[in-house]
This record gives structure tokens, C-alpha cells and sequence, in this order.
């Protein structure tokens, strides 16, 4: 429901807090965001890129600003705000300049800290949801090629146990080949389904962050895709002493150490199959050489998240003129039409 500007303020308010206390949890009021002064109406001020931007993935932008659309909270917020506004507005134009000199200190009139206390909680609010969707985004994406990994490793480890039964038959090498090579292929296949029950569970979470059913946010998530790098230096963009750049510096340098183990362990597996294969090299060295790189692999599949979790970390710690967006007052008593609008999804407390 979208109530017109009618110019009767203290009619307004009370209409406007009648549709967003409204028990239901569909769309109750559209309400053109109101002011405090009489002067003119303030100009609206583009808005700086957001720091979640700044990774160049378009589905996480996306998803972020969907979430921040669709909190209740949020919204219940702004329209207190809103509605404080108006009441503050009518009260300085029933009260008037002469009673207001003649009430001095005595007047209840509400000041300027108390609106900026209701910004900040705002501005907090949407501050702490943002990054909360950005987190959950990378632990989804984390999730995704950890499947994937162990996917592709149960192939492999199919290969080992044919091999090895192949050689058992041929009195080439002992029981104990086969018997290591099934359960390799029995473990990675109860990891696998592990991973994919806790990759269920990060888009559901992901799901109720940004207001979707986690069926058709899997859709969209699909694919599977590795993080991206940022477009920038990261590093080069924070001051020396902030501690959060410190922990993405760490994280850099764990990924690269891993980045190192990971090269030297395939070249390992490659090495040890090869030996096994020709019958130089016996199972239990291929299985140790194949657990070791599986381990490094996803650790550096967990480093990878941890940095570009670290930067979006940073980032958010840098920008908060983003939450502000939207928040200052419209003043004057008839904005234009095109003035915005916030729209309440549920009921308020």
C-alpha cells in the first residue's frame, strides 16, 4: 500500500504507523521517507562504490544488496526513523518560534544526537548484515570446490583399487594392496558426503541471509566457481598500523607456503604411482603420498577463502559511508514525487 503525501504531518505518522504494525508478512506500507525542517529539499547524494564491489564478483554484489533489501529489521528501523522525523517536524511547526522562546530549556523537543543515535543503529545494522552475507558467500564458494576436490579424488583413488586388484590377481603383490585401496576409496566417499551435507547447509544459511529459498539460491550459485582475486592490491590500500591488514598479510603468506607444499606433494603422488605402477614402489608409500597432498590441497583451498575473507574484512573496516546511504532527512513538507520511498515487509515491534 503506497500513502500519498497528503500535507497533513501529524495524519501521516499516525497512518504510517498503523501499516507497519500490521500483523501479516507481506508488503503493508510504501511511505514516502519525511523530514524535520521546513527548509528546502535536500539534494540526494550519489553513493561511493560499496566495499563488497570491490571484489568484481557480480553475484556477491547481488546477493549483499538483495539481503540488505530484505531484513525486516532493517526496514522496521528505517521506518522508526522515518516516523521519528515526522513527529519531530510536526512538533516544531504546532509548537512554533514564540512558545518555543517562551519554553527555553524546558522543551522536550527532541535534538539532533537522538536522531543520529537511530542513524547509527541503522548504519550498524546494515554494516554487520553485509558482512555477515559477504562470509557466508566465501564459506559457500569455499564449500563448492571443496566438493569438487574430493569429487575428482574418488576417481583417482577408483583407479588405485583397479590397479591394485589388477596386481593382486596377477600374484604381483599382497591382499593388503586391495584392501588399502578399498578403503581409501571408502573413506573418500564418506567425506565426500560429509562435504556435501556441510555445503547444504552453508547455502540454507546463505539462503536466510539474503531472503531466498536455498533451492533457488543453489541455482543461481551453480556452477561451482573459485573465489576471486581482487582487481588491487589490498594491502597497498590500508594504513600500516590497521591490525585486520596484518591478518590478511599472515593469510598471504600461509597460501603462499601452501602453494609451495602442494607442487612439491603432486610431484610426490606423481612419483610414488609411477613406482607402484611399474612394481618398484609398494601401496601403503602411494597412500601416504596421496593422504599428504590431499590434506595440503585443501588446506590451501581453506587459505584461499581465509584471504579473500581477510580482505573483505579490511575493506569493511575502511567504508562505512555506505550505510548511511538514504539516511539523511527529506526536508520540507512536500518533496517531490519522486522522493524515496521505504517499504515496510512486516510487522515492527
Amino acid at each position: 500500500m503506497t500513502v500519498a503525501r497528503t500535507g497533513r504531518p501529524a495524519a501521516l505518522a499516525l497512518l504510517f504507523a498503523s501499516a507497519a504494525c500490521t500483523a501479516n508478512g507481506s508488503r503493508v506500507a510504501d511511505t514516502p521517507a519525511v523530514a524535520g525542517s521546513d527548509t528546502s529539499v535536500q539534494s540526494a547524494q550519489p553513493a561511493a562504490p560499496a566495499w563488497w564491489t570491490q571484489l568484481s564478483d557480480p553475484l556477491l554484489a547481488a546477493l549483499v544488496r538483495q539481503g540488505l533489501e530484505a531484513s525486516q529489521e532493517i526496514s522496521c528501523q528505517i521506518a522508526s526513523l522515518r516516523s521519528f522525523d515526522e513527529e519531530t517536524a510536526s512538533d516544531a511547526r504546532r509548537i512554533g518560534a514564540r512558545i518555543g522562546r517562551f519554553l527555553g530549556d524546558r522543551s522536550t523537543a527532541p535534538g539532533p544526537a537522538a536522531r543520529e543515535e537511530r542513524v547509527e543503529r541503522v548504519a550498524l545494522r546494515r554494516a554487520r548484515l553485509a558482512r555477515q552475507i559477504a562470509a557466508a558467500y566465501v564459506d559457500v564458494r569455499r564449500l563448492q570446490q571443496d566438493v569438487a576436490i574430493r569429487s575428482a579424488l574418488r576417481n583417482q583413488f577408483r583407479d588405485n583399487a583397479e590397479v591394485a586388484q589388477f596386481r593382486r590377481e596377477a600374484g604381483l603383490v599382497p591382499a593388503l594392496d586391495g584392501a588399502l585401496a578399498r578403503s581409501q576409496d571408502e573413506v573418500a566417499q564418506g567425506e565426500l558426503g560429509f562435504a556435501q551435507g556441510r555445503l547444504e547447509d552453508a547455502v540454507g544459511e546463505l539462503a536466510r541471509l539474503v531472503g531466498e529459498r536455498p533451492e533457488a539460491l543453489a541455482a543461481r550459485l551453480a556452477p561451482p566457481l573459485p573465489l576471486t582475486d581482487p582487481p588491487v592490491d589490498p594491502l597497498a590500500m590500508a594504513q600500516a598500523d590497521d591490525p585486520r591488514r596484518a591478518k590478511l598479510a599472515d593469510q598471504i603468506l600461509r597460501e603462499a607456503r601452501l602453494g609451495q607444499a602442494l607442487a612439491e606433494s603432486r610431484r610426490t603422488v606423481r612419483d610414488a604411482r609411477s613406482a607402484y605402477r611399474g612394481g618398484a614402489g609398494s601401496f601403503a608409500t602411494l597412500y601416504v603420498a596421496e593422504a599428504a597432498a590431499n590434506a595440503v590441497e585443501l588446506a590451501l583451498l581453506d587459505a584461499r577463502a581465509g584471504r579473500i575473507a581477510a580482505t573483505l574484512d579490511l575493506w569493511a573496516g575502511q567504508d562505512r559511508d555506505w550505510a548511511r546511504e538514504g539516511l539523511a532527512p527529506v526536508v520540507g513538507t512536500h518533496p517531490p514525487a519522486t522522493a524515496e520511498t521505504i517499504t515496510v515487509m512486516a510487522a515492527c515491534d
